[in-house]
C-alpha cells in the first residue's frame, strides 16, 4: 500500500516520537524524584508525545532547516525545572539532565536487543539483493552494512526489510540523541555537567547562557561547520555499536 521510502519515513517518525517522549519524561520523572514536582504538576511525567512537542523546536526550526537545505535538528518542549526545590541544586540539576540521554541509551539497548533476538529466532529472514553483473547476493541480517553514504551528510538505508530498518533506526536515533544532547553547550544536557563542576559565581554566569543557547548551537553547527565534526563522531559511534551488535549475533554460532 505504501512505498518502501514512505514506510521507512513513517517508522522513523514513530521512533523519533518515542525517543523524544522517553527523553523528556525521564527529565520530568527524575526531577520529581529529587524533590521538584513542577514538571509532574504540568503533566510532563508521561510518554504521551503530544505533551512534549514544542511549536518552534519540534516544527518551525526543523522546517526552516529542511527548506534551507541544511541538516535538520530540533527538539522537544523543555521540561520546567525549579532548582530551588532540590537539596543539592547543581548536582541534582545535573542528574535531571543526565536522565534524558540515559533514557535514550536504554531505548537504544532495547531496540538492539529486539534486533538480536529477531535475527537469532529467524524473524528477520535473509533477503536476496539483485546483482545486474552476476549472481544475486543473499543478504543475511547483520547490523553493520546498513547504509550507503550518498554524499557528505546523507545516509541511506539499503538492502533491508522494513522491520529491519525500523529496528536499526531505533538504535541509531536514540544513540544520536544521547550523544547530541551530551554536547557541553547550553542549554544541552551536557552543559549541566560543566555547571555542576564550576564554583558558585561561575555557575550563575554559565547557566545564563541558556537564554541564547539555541543561537550558540546554530552558530556552532552552521557558521563554524560544526555539524561536519559532530556527524563524523556519530558515524564512529554508530560503527562501534554495529561491531558490538554483530559480535553478539556471532555468539549464536558458538552455542
Amino acid at each position: 500500500m505504501f512505498s518502501d521510502a514512505t514506510t521507512t519515513l513513517i517508522g522513523t517518525i514513530v521512533v523519533l516520537l518515542i525517543a523524544l517522549s522517553w527523553h523528556e519524561a525521564a527529565h520530568a520523572w527524575v526531577a520529581d524524584r529529587l524533590g521538584d514536582p513542577t514538571a509532574r504538576m504540568l503533566g510532563r511525567v508521561t510518554l504521551n508525545p503530544l505533551k512534549h512537542l514544542d511549536l518552534f523546536l519540534s516544527f518551525v526550526l526543523p522546517a526552516i532547516l529542511y527548506f534551507a537545505g541544511a541538516p535538520i535538528i530540533g527538539g522537544g518542549k523543555p521540561v520546567p525545572i525549579n532548582v530551588m526545590n532540590f537539596r543539592h541544586r547543581a548536582r541534582d540539576f545535573m542528574l535531571v539532565a543526565l536522565a534524558g540521554p540515559g533514557a535514550n541509551l536504554l531505548l537504544a539497548a532495547v531496540f538492539a536487543l529486539m534486533f538480536i533476538v529477531s535475527v537469532w529466532s529467524g524473524l528477520l529472514p535473509a533477503i536476496v539483493v539483485a546483482n545486474p553483473f552476476g549472481p544475486d547476493h543473499v543478504y543475511a541480517p547483520t547490523f553493520l552494512p546498513w547504509y550507503e553514504i550518498t554524499n557528505e551528510r546523507t545516509l541511506e538505508l539499503v538492502g533491508q526489510s522494513i522491520s529491519e530498518k525500523w529496528l536499526k533506526v531505533g538504535v541509531l536515533i536514540n544513540l544520536g540523541l544521547a550523544a547530541f544532547n551530551m554536547l557541553p553547550i547550553p542549554p544541552l544536557d551536557g552543559s549541566r555537567v560543566i555547571g555542576w563542576m564550576l564554583p558558585g559565581p561561575l555557575q550563575r554566569r554559565w547557566y545564563a547562557f541558556d537564554r541564547i543557547g539555541i543561537v550558540m548551537v546554530l552558530l556552532l553547527f552552521f557558521a563554524f561547520d560544526g555539524i561536519r565534526y559532530v556527524a563524523q563522531a556519530l558515524f564512529a559511534l554508530f560503527a562501534l555499536a554495529g561491531y558490538a551488535i554483530d559480535e553478539i549475533l556471532a555468539l549464536k554460532s558458538l552455542v
